[in-house]
C-alpha cells in the first residue's frame, strides 16, 4: 500500500514515541498486539469472552547478529491500524507495522476475522515482509514463536506440527482447536516444545536454530516455533504468508454448555 492510498484511506504512517497497545476487534473476537520490546507481539485473542493465547511474537538473526532478537527491539518508523470489514463491523481489525533495521525492513501485518456470537470459532491472516533497501544480499533468519493457552487455561491437551512440509500446526485443549497453516513459504525448521524452553532459547543472547521437532506432545503448557532462513538480494524483498484459526473441537458445545461458566472466567497466565 502506497502513502498516497495510506492517506485516501484517512489513516497514515507515524511514529510513535513509546511502546503501544493496539487493539484489533470484529465479531466475536478481540486481539491485543504490543509493538514493542523484548516480548512484543501479539499478547492476546478472547474469542466469545474466553482468553486463548499468551504470546505470539517474532524474533530474528541476521549474518551480523551473535543472537536473535524480537523484532520489538526495532526501531517502529510506521503503523497503520484501520477498519477493513466496514460493512458489517466498524471496528478496526487490521494491523501494519513497519520497523527498521538499517539496510532492511521487517513489516508484519495481522488482519482478524472473528466470527458470530456464541460461535468459538476466530480466524487471523498473517503477512510477514522483509524488505532488503541495501546494495548487499541480506542474509536472515526469521522465528514465528506461539504460546497459546486455549480455553482459558494454562495446561494444553496436545500440540503437533506436520501436514505437507511441515506448514500445519495444530493444538488442542478443552473445548478448543487452534490450527495455524503456512501458505507460503514452508519453514525451513520448526519445533514443538513446554514452555518456557523455546523461548528461552530465543532470547539466551547466543545462536539458536530449531530442531525440527514435530511432536506431537503434551499434555503440558505448550509452546511451538517456525524458523525461515533468507538470502535477500539487494533491492528484493520475501512474503511469509500464514493463517490461523480456533475453531470449537468436536463435541465442544456440550462440554461449553455444561462448562461455560467455569471456562468464561477462567484466567490464563499472566507475563
Amino acid at each position: 500500500m502506497s502513502l498516497a492510498i495510506v492517506a485516501a484511506a484517512g489513516v497514515a504512517w507515524a511514529m510513535p514515541a513509546m511502546a503501544t497497545i493496539y487493539t484489533l476487534e470484529d465479531g466475536n473476537s478481540r486481539a491485543v498486539v504490543n509493538d514493542a520490546g523484548t516480548l512484543g507481539g501479539m499478547t492476546s485473542w478472547v474469542v466469545d469472552g474466553v482468553e486463548n493465547l499468551a504470546l505470539q511474537g517474532f524474533w530474528f538473526r541476521t549474518n551480523a547478529m551473535s543472537s536473535e532478537r524480537n523484532i520489538g527491539t526495532l526501531p517502529l518508523v510506521g503503523f497503520v491500524h484501520t477498519d477493513t470489514n466496514g460493512i458489517s463491523d466498524p471496528r478496526a481489525d487490521t494491523l501494519r507495522l513497519r520497523y527498521d533495521g538499517g539496510g532492511y525492513f521487517i513489516e508484519t501485518r495481522w488482519s482478524l476475522r472473528g466470527g458470530t456470537s456464541g460461535s468459538f470459532t476466530s480466524d487471523i491472516a498473517e503477512t510477514i515482509s522483509i524488505i532488503n533497501t541495501s546494495n548487499q544480499p541480506l542474509v536472515i533468519s526469521f522465528f514465528q514463536y506461539s504460546d497459546f493457552d486455549l480455553g482459558g487455561t494454562v495446561t494444553d491437551q496436545s500440540i503437533s506440527i506436520g501436514g505437507p512440509g511441515s506448514q500445519v500446526v495444530s493444538q488442542s485443549d478443552f473445548g478448543f482447536i487452534a490450527n495455524e497453516t503456512v501458505v507460503t513459504p514452508g519453514p525451513t525448521a520448526y519445533e514443538v516444545g513446554f514452555v518456557p524452553g523455546l523461548l528461552n532459547r530465543l532470547n539466551d543472547g547466543a545462536v539458536d536454530n530449531l530442531a525440527n521437532a514435530g511432536g506431537p506432545i503434551g499434555p503440558g503448557d505448550l509452546s511451538w516455533a517456525y524458523q525461515w532462513d533468507f538470502v535477500i538480494p539487494a533491492g528484493q524483498s520475501r512474503i511469509i504468508s500464514k493463517d490461523k484459526q480456533i475453531v470449537p473441537a468436536p463435541g465442544a458445545f456440550a462440554l461449553l454448555g455444561l462448562g461455560g461458566a467455569v471456562l468464561l472466567s477462567a484466567r490464563g497466565k499472566r507475563r
